[in-house]
């Protein structure tokens, strides 16, 4: 039973990345009938997830550079550009 629990631990969290072919679903759906341990594990996996999207998605849109900032940069390019010329 181990390997089959690493096996769908893996899945899981290939889930996140790609769409599993149907084989695969129908492995991971046979085996959480068996382990709830890992049926747990998926259901925590995919709601840590969708609440790491939410907070990227909060971070990013609040994620703005003072002009300051930007000004420094701009110079800073501006001076090297300079320099490589």
């Amino acid at each position: 039973m181990k390997y089959a629990c690493e096996k769908v631990s893996q899945l899981a969290s290939e889930q996140l990345e790609r769409r599993l072919s149907l084989r695969e679903r129908l492995v991971m759906r046979f085996h959480f009938l068996m382990c709830g341990a890992c049926k747990h594990y998926h259901q925590n996996l995919l709601k840590l997830h969708e609440a790491l999207n939410i907070k990227r998605k909060e971070i990013s849109k609040d994620a703005v550079l003072p002009e300051e900032k930007r000004s420094r940069i701009h110079q800073s390019l501006q001076e090297l550009s300079k320099h490589s010329d």
